[in-house]
């Protein structure tokens, strides 16, 4: 029995372990104050106060809790007990990615369901990186699958109101004095670990954009690149320094395109950021690119199409389901009937615009952005990777342009800033 049980660190009552690793043990704690579970992080006493100086995590630690998205785990409180460094948090309940593709015994996830992960997981790298912190241990152990509608079943095809979280930004940004105080140490998992990483030289953000790479692969292959069952650490690690990565069995040009420059080696080579691998991986997988540009002065063209890929993306969807989901696939046929009302309005509409002398327009220059943005087809989460806005930043915008124009939706909210020349041509 752990003597940390029974406790109190910082008005959480530790009641029971809920598991080890190498670095930290993880116990389900209750919250005195805000009466709810959370889970406490507490690391090994071997990452001793020399090799963590306290004034340095109690910085870092600062840093990681003042995080806030909703695709990277909540850290409430840090402290110091018995010179353990601990980690108050938000209780994930779900499963982890790691044990979901587990269970699947080297089945490929089906490239709409691995899209949806990524895109989830690259927001929360696009915010952390924004703020200066690197990951640098990315892997599906750190990956925690979670719905609020009902539990996650890890036999079962994911559901489309499943989201990924991520967890252990602080672990692996607190751990980075230990891995420079000890020679030949670093910080990563050989499966996942950049080339840079494993040559044991700094990590950047890229090197985060590499391992979500791996993790992009792993899920599309229903294998690792680099992985056999003779395979040691050291062997992963040398191939991911000099051996290029296989090819993905039966990925289409696009895809592999993705694949092959977020494993680029050199890390200049590499997507700068994990928004743009996951914006092209949604090209790729949805035919993005087959969309012809709309025109110079005809965004009403783009707003079509956007419409027109729309609905491709929801027969997609569809695909991914079993037949045996009936509320999910409810959803999806709802999705593409809105999405047929939505194109026919929208080419009413424009068919029906007639030349207007230019007027001010009445929206913040945030919201024209986004407004404009919307015009070019992006969706709320894609104008948040763009401008760099949290999702729900794009939906208050978007709600004050309802406001001020009069509108109530996002068709017909372009249609009227096209019809009065708040956007178009020269603005």
């Amino acid at each position: 029995m752990s003597d940390w049980i029974g406790r109190t660190l910082s008005k959480v009552e530790i009641l029971k372990r809920l598991a080890r690793g190498s670095m930290a043990e993880v116990y389900l704690g209750h919250h005195t104050t805000l009466d709810r579970p959370v889970a406490v992080k507490i690391l090994h006493g071997h990452l001793s106060e020399e090799q963590m100086p306290l004034e340095r995590f109690r910085a870092e630690a600062q840093a990681v809790a003042a995080m806030r998205h909703p695709n990277i785990v909540q850290v409430f409180d840090f402290d110091i007990a018995d010179g353990r460094p601990y980690i108050v948090m938000e209780l994930l309940e779900g499963s982890s990615l790691e044990e979901y593709l587990g269970r699947r015994a080297g089945r490929a996830l089906p490239p709409e369901t691995a899209a949806r992960v990524v895109v989830s997981l690259a927001a929360a790298l696009d915010y952390a990186h924004a703020r200066g912190i690197v990951h640098r241990d990315l892997k599906p152990a750190n990956v925690m699958l979670r719905r609020e509608s009902a539990p996650i079943d890890p036999d079962a095809p994911l559901p489309l109101d499943a989201d990924a979280v991520l967890t252990d930004f602080g672990l692996a940004r607190l751990l980075r004095g230990v891995s420079s105080s000890v020679p030949g140490a670093f910080i990563g998992t050989p499966a996942y670990i950049s080339p840079e990483q494993a040559r044991g030289e700094p990590a950047d953000t890229r090197s985060d954009v590499y391992s979500l790479g791996v993790m992009l692969y792993e899920m599309l292959a229903g294998k690792l690149p680099f992985d056999a069952p003779d395979e040691t650490a050291f062997s992963l690690i040398v191939k991911h320094i000099a051996e290029p990565p296989p090819p993905l069995p039966g990925a289409g040009p696009a895809v592999q395109a993705v694949l092959d420059r977020a494993l680029a080696k050199d890390p200049a080579a590499r997507y700068q950021a994990a928004g743009d691998l996951a914006a092209d991986l949604l090209a790729g997988i949805f035919n993005l690119a087959k969309a012809p540009k709309p025109s110079q002065g005809l965004p009403a063209a783009g707003l079509l199409d956007a419409l027109d890929l729309l609905m491709e993306q929801a027969r997609a969807y569809e695909r991914a389901l079993p037949p045996n989901n009936y509320p999910a696939r409810a959803a999806v046929a709802a999705l593409s009937k809105l999405a047929q009302q939505a194109l026919a309005e929208a080419r009413d509409l424009a068919a029906s615009l007639e030349p207007q002398p230019p007027a001010p327009h009445p929206f913040s220059p945030r919201e024209f952005e986004v407004l404009t943005l919307a015009a070019e087809g992006l969706t709320n989460k894609e104008i948040a990777y763009r401008l760099g806005l949290s999702d729900r930043t794009v939906q208050f915008h978007m709600n004050s342009i309802f406001n001020k124009s009069g509108t109530q939706s996002r068709t017909e909210a372009v249609a009227l800033a096209l019809q009065r020349k708040w956007i178009g041509v020269g603005r």
